[in-house]
């Protein structure tokens, strides 16, 4: 390629990479990829995509003063130039259809780019809608009056990207094209949704740290053609791919056969009663064949999960397994919970801030333990792997450790076991890494990315905007309380989800099978533990809907009395799952699509097994009553309605 500088009328030609364009005051660099030209502005990182003599805003100018640009450089795969006031390298590659920019720096600084922001030039195709991988996925339409109040009502206008995005992109859909915008890491970036008048755009920030020896902050960016919504997924899946980071539940299953029983298996946590051989033997006389069961212990429980219930539930083919998390650490003669019970770690193991004071843990109890702390024991994580073993020889064939996926990382500034995020995170991929390999069906809260390898399920995934949960579930009078011990109202009481919860939780028009498309056939994900299906009075149809349109399990809180007042649907829900989910469990999401102009009669396909067609309206639609499913398996020639 040449590289041609234009200015007035004069045309210099160098044999270099990529071109260089310069009208006047404004110059690019222009890179053609395999069906469009990225055109970049080297003064201000603006980034117009040109498709079809078509032009899309990718990235528009940076606010701040880089200074002048200097030391353009070109070779056969790459262009590079830095800004020396700003002390940044900026360096462009690509790859087949993507475009890769890498920003370096050796000096502590936040930069902002992308920002989706209006373009300056009129030509540009204007935004549409926001794609953001808020737990499963969020659709949001950028002048919709409702998400224009409730990002800042909420307080959710910045988005970390390492614990509050499940994976580290977002994308941009304007009239024609869908631009997709992939992070290689989540650490250290944040997005933020602002408001530009009527108008929502999304900045994305990455800083600098000298504590991660300045790690490069790189985007990879394509666009395609067409409105797909699922286009951000579906290149991050295949970039997964391509880096040999993506596993899939056949190699999974080759690791541990037991993974097969989560095939067709609703969630349930037992409480109290639930935790009786009886409550086993009903649940076994409704026809549930699949179930996972966590259980979680207190010190004053009149019902505990012993060798004995655990064997039976073993015997019904059932997989069950302990709550447990190793985020915590109490002074063990106060500990609310013997989980927070560690040999010597208390208090030397607790994360130290910045400021030398020790990290308060979750609700003030104790403090947040140092991954590293446990790293450095000899053997490593000594005291961790202790308990694993404890509860392994109970019988137990799962086991689900909190948070340890969630990419909720820290910084250490202990002097005895300092640690940046990126060591937090390695240290908890080999414990993840350890329990997989005792051979235990693993499970995680609302795993990330980077975790999903080393799982075989995840609670919490399929939940979207959880800040009006957060407010919600803290009104103890309204949402419940932790009591009483064998049955607390936190997850048996029944109430009506307020409107502002319902849609921005739960309302169709806006959630998307993003974390599905990328995942299905590696994990299996289901709501938050503490919202069990029965919840919400008002939203149990539709939370089960939207599980079984992305192909997931709901989950359940249960002990004898709930079992049996909810037999019906158990039953049902059950029959129904147990079938479906083993023809398309494993199987990759390919496909979704809205069926009406109003976007209530939406589908998904798996591969060439099944179809599935929900009616969300009050209508019916082709034959498919209204809040019902219809289900095509494809080989069979065969359909199957449902309706909860």
């Amino acid at each position: 390629m040449n590289l041609l500088l234009k200015k007035y009328s004069f045309i210099f030609s160098i044999s270099l990479s990529f071109p260089l364009f310069a009208f006047a005051d404004q110059e690019f660099v222009e890179i053609k990829l395999d069906n469009w030209t990225a055109e970049i502005n080297p003064r201000t990182l603006e980034v117009i995509g040109k498709m079809d003599e078509k032009s899309t805003s990718i990235a528009t100018p940076v606010t701040e003063n880089l200074g002048e640009y200097k030391n353009l450089l070109n070779s056969p795969n790459k262009t590079s130039w830095n800004y020396p006031e700003k002390n940044l390298n900026v360096e462009i590659s690509k790859n087949k259809n993507q475009i890769i920019f890498k920003f370096t720096s050796s000096k502590s600084q936040t930069f902002e780019w992308p920002s989706t922001l209006q373009a300056n030039i009129s030509e540009t195709n204007n935004s549409e809608n926001i794609i953001l991988p808020d737990g499963e996925g969020l659709l949001i339409p950028v002048t919709d009056p409702f998400w224009l109040v409730n990002f800042e009502k909420y307080n959710a206008t910045n988005y970390s990207m390492q614990d509050q995005l499940t994976m580290p992109f977002f994308g941009n859909i304007t009239d024609d094209n869908t631009v997709s915008y992939i992070s290689d890491s989540s650490l250290n970036n944040t997005i933020k949704i602002l408001k530009n008048k009527d108008t929502l755009f999304v900045q994305q920030e990455h800083v600098f740290r000298q504590k991660d020896n300045y790690a490069p902050y790189i985007v990879k960016i394509n666009l395609d053609n067409k409105k797909n919504i699922l286009a951000p997924a579906i290149h991050f899946r295949n970039n997964l791919i391509e880096k040999k980071e993506f596993i899939t539940f056949k190699q999974k299953k080759d690791i541990n056969p037991e993974i097969d029983k989560l095939y067709g298996a609703l969630h349930a946590y037992i409480w109290g009663t639930g935790r009786t051989e009886q409550a086993l033997d009903l649940l076994s006389s409704l026809g549930i064949k699949n179930l996972w069961i966590g259980y979680d212990e207190g010190k004053n429980d009149k019902y505990k999960v012993n060798k004995k219930f655990i064997e039976k539930a073993k015997k019904l083919c059932y997989l069950i397994g302990p709550y447990d998390t190793w985020e915590n650490i109490q002074d063990p003669k106060t500990a609310d919970t013997p989980l927070s019970i560690f040999p010597n770690a208390w208090p030397k193991a607790a994360i130290v801030n910045e400021n030398g004071k020790k990290m308060p843990g979750f609700h003030n109890r104790g403090y947040e333990a140092s991954s590293e702390y446990f790293a450095r024991q000899k053997p490593i994580n000594k005291d961790l792997y202790d308990r694993a073993e404890k509860f392994k020889s109970t019988g137990i064939n799962s086991y689900f450790l909190d948070v340890d996926a969630t990419g909720t990382v820290h910084d250490d500034y202990s002097e005895d076991h300092p640690m940046n995020t990126a060591k937090d995170m390695q240290n908890r991929i080999t414990r993840l890494k350890h329990l997989r390999d005792m051979k235990f069906v693993l499970g995680s809260e609302t795993a990330v990315y980077w975790a999903v390898p080393y799982l075989s399920f995840a609670h919490g995934n399929n939940a979207v905007f959880n800040n009006p949960h957060w407010t919600l579930a803290r009104d103890k009078k309204a949402y419940g309380r932790w009591f009483p011990n064998e049955r607390p109202e936190f997850f048996f009481k029944s109430i009506l989800a307020p409107k502002d919860y319902e849609d921005t939780k739960y309302n169709p028009l806006y959630r998307i099978p993003l974390f599905q498309t990328v995942f299905h056939d590696s994990i299996i994900t289901t709501d938050r533990w503490e919202i069990p299906i029965t919840k919400f009075k008002n939203l149990k149809e539709k939370r089960l809907l939207i599980g079984l349109l992305y192909g997931v399990p709901s989950i359940w809180s249960l002990d004898i009395k709930q079992i049996k007042d909810y037999s019906k649907d158990l039953k049902k829900i059950s029959a129904f799952f147990q079938t479906y989910h083993k023809k398309i469990g494993g199987v990759q999401l390919t496909k979704f699509s809205y069926l009406t102009e109003d976007k209530l009669v939406q589908q998904t396909q798996f591969g060439e097994i099944a179809t599935a067609t929900v009616n969300f309206s009050n209508r019916i639609y082709n034959n498919i009553p209204a809040n019902s499913i219809e289900i095509f398996y494809i080989k069979e020639n065969k359909k199957e309605i449902f309706t909860p």
